[in-house]
């Protein structure tokens, strides 16, 4: 029995809308606590009832949290697939089809995500496994398409492109808060 081809072309949505759903539940008690501590948490709680403020603040890490997983999603596919334009050669485009259920793995991580949805660092580490788990799929995957040279260009590529990608945004970012820490301890 055939089942249909677009099944599982949910899975990286719902992915991405489980693991931003733990990670908001785990960075609202964080950021709770931390409001409370500074002493802010008590004047919102005059503007807001307790139940619509910890909705405000989950809902604002939800929002985030969904922008940088779609983003990276896009990116992903973008990498990917401009490294099999560079080192796999086929005619039919079978590659991606054969990397799609790999979507199931990271599912089943959001999932397991939700176990541990009070705990930042436990989500954290879910999400790692899950990657890593992803990441052997890849690479047999891609293995069983492509020769060995192919296979290690592929890989090769991808970690160079993510490199690049993340030591720009590393860069923005500390030079970002430098400049802001220049501003706050140094005004003109």
């Amino acid at each position: 029995m055939r089942t249909n081809v677009y099944l599982l072309s949910y899975a990286p949505l719902i992915s991405i809308l489980l693991f931003s759903t733990s990670l908001a539940i785990a960075t609202t008690e964080l950021a709770l606590h931390w409001l409370d501590q500074v002493g802010v948490y008590d004047e919102l709680l005059q503007l807001l009832t307790a139940r619509d403020t910890k909705l405000v603040v989950w809902m604002g890490f939800l929002i985030v949290y969904f922008m940088i997983f779609s983003s990276l999603k896009l990116l992903s596919d973008t990498i990917n697939q401009l490294g099999f334009a560079f080192f796999i050669k086929e005619q039919e485009g079978t590659t991606l089809s054969m990397l799609r259920p790999g979507s199931i793995l990271l599912l089943v991580g959001g999932c397991v995500s939700f176990a541990f949805m009070t705990s930042f660092l436990h989500v954290g580490i879910v999400l790692l496994v899950s990657f890593f788990i992803y990441f052997i799929f890849y690479t047999v995957q891609i293995s069983k398409m492509t020769t060995a040279a192919g296979a290690v260009g592929l890989i090769i590529f991808s970690f160079l492109a993510w490199g690049v990608l993340l030591a720009g945004l590393s860069w923005v970012g500390l030079t970002l808060f430098n400049s802001f820490g220049e501003a706050i301890l140094f005004p003109s």
